[in-house]
């Protein structure tokens, strides 16, 4: 489960939390059994049968479908063959967004976080709450900074209520509860939806959604006079490399006028934008940035990342471009870990898929943050988080190809066609055709093989039929992920 998910159950009620739970894995699973369903959730068969039918009902109000999105038999609950993909996600995303928006704790934890600054009585005005209702809203919402362990605190005194704590945190916990619940914040109209900063994002409309939340919650920050703090030397060295020439345009949209603020802003604007909108760095962008980096003197981040990569390369060849995209995503990823709180919001157990690859760089980042002492919090999460993102660069060693055996008993001429259409999907670095079917680990046949327990086996009867296809695929994709992900 990611971090986003994770939050929402903090606001949701737990009947909410077990609906969505429900629908998510329906969408995922495609089908599920009553019985699992009850197990997972700990209700009875005649509890879950209850939650369905609440489902339906609240979809029905705000679905366009005609008819229900999943169908009971034999006990198994399954989802319309009707649905595409993008009729599935509008199935969980609606009622989340719909559950949020009923939730008094998200209606309270918003206005907060807009407000920072606040009378009793106006939010008992504006929620339309008692006052005693609102004093229990309250609590809860302390309690709940409290267990997630953020450093975000809620203050009241006899005239005020107020939101503080660290401002990069605050904007960061803002942008993840907004995600969460899919509620675009968009009251009224904000510069950033309509001035020249999204005119690129015009094709991608989830891009520009993003970049309207992140730019509303920076301004609506800023208004209330809430500025970022000051940023080290070597991070000002980073801002000056990923910062654009029409920087001067963008700076004029902020509602400051301090230029110290407003570098301080940009500074954060632009490594939350990278970070939380990557699909606005195009690949040859962050190859030239990363070559900025790697001028940088005396630069942690940049030491940092250097020092991973020198390891790396004595076993792997990355090419000048790999390496410079190498720099550049643990120089970025490692600033967000240290100055976004992002390590607030997951725990290494959600992260907790390992193979032979990642512990190998997971003891090479080790290694060098033991030059880096005291420099980052909770360090086998970052060392396992940025383990993920650095294997992700390494080339395939040829000891590493996924080797595969093929042996047809009623069709033998139809081998190369099985070969040729793979080398076709597959890179010949990542898959291997081996004739001594004893050192594959997958064997494809027609016919019973006699194999190792740890060899997997295809079966393959018809080059003409797509079910052999997609499960041989599916293999294959498994296998890929198991060595190199």
């Amino acid at each position: 489960m990611d971090y986003i998910e994770k939050l929402y159950r903090f606001y949701l009620t737990k009947k909410q939390v077990d609906k969505l739970t429900i629908v998510r894995n329906l969408v995922v699973e495609k089908q599920l059994s009553l019985d699992a369903i009850g197990e997972s959730l700990s209700k009875s068969l005649y509890q879950v049968k209850i939650l369905l039918t609440e489902i339906d009902d609240d979809l029905a109000g705000i679905s366009t479908l005609e008819d229900s999105f999943f169908f009971l038999e034999k006990r198994t609950l399954h989802l319309s063959d009707d649905l595409n993909q993008e009729q599935s996600l509008y199935i969980f995303v609606n009622p989340k967004k719909k559950y949020f928006l009923e939730s008094p704790y998200y209606k309270l934890l918003i206005y907060l976080l807009r407000k920072r600054k606040t009378r009793m009585v106006d939010i008992s005005e504006e929620l339309i709450f008692s006052v005693s209702y609102c004093y229990k809203l309250l609590s809860y919402l302390k309690k709940m900074f409290a267990v997630q362990n953020v450093p975000i605190k809620i203050s009241n005194s006899s005239d005020s209520i107020q939101l503080t704590g660290e401002e990069s945190c605050i904007r960061m916990y803002h942008y993840l509860v907004e995600v969460m619940a899919c509620n675009v914040y968009t009251e009224h109209p904000i510069r950033s939806s309509v001035e020249w900063i999204a005119k690129d994002y015009e094709t991608l409309r989830t891009t520009k959604v993003k970049h309207a939340i992140v730019f509303s919650i920076i301004e609506n920050a800023i208004l209330r006079g809430n500025i970022v703090p000051g940023v080290d030397a070597s991070t000002l060295a980073l801002y000056h490399c990923l910062k654009k020439e029409n920087d001067q345009q963008l700076a004029n949209l902020f509602p400051i006028r301090n230029q110290s603020d407003v570098e301080k802003e940009l500074v954060y604007y632009y490594f939350w934008r990278v970070l939380f909108i990557p699909e606005t760095v195009r690949e040859s962008e962050k190859k030239v940035i990363g070559e900025k980096f790697l001028m940088l003197e005396n630069n942690d981040y940049v030491d940092f990342a250097s020092q991973i990569l020198e390891q790396l390369s004595k076993k792997y060849a990355l090419t000048k471009q790999a390496s410079s995209v190498f720099i550049y995503e643990v120089v970025i990823n490692t600033w967000g870990y240290i100055h976004l709180y992002l390590d607030n919001f997951l725990s290494i157990g959600e992260i907790d898929y390992t193979n032979d690859r990642l512990v190998e760089v997971e003891v090479i980042i080790d290694r060098v943050l033991n030059n880096h002492r005291g420099w980052i919090e909770r360090e086998p999460l970052f060392i396992r988080k940025l383990s993920q993102i650095v294997t992700s660069y390494l080339p395939i060693q040829k000891e590493d190809q996924i080797n595969i055996g093929i042996s047809l008993l009623n069709h033998p001429e139809y081998i190369p066609v099985i070969k040729n259409t793979l080398l076709k999907i597959y890179n010949e670095k990542v898959i291997k055709f081996n004739a001594n079917l004893a050192d594959s680990d997958i064997l494809v046949s027609d016919g019973v093989l006699i194999h190792n327990a740890s060899q997997k086996f295809a079966f393959f009867g018809n080059v003409h039929n797509t079910r052999d296809w997609d499960n041989l695929n599916a293999m294959i994709q498994s296998a890929i992920l198991a060595k190199y992900t």
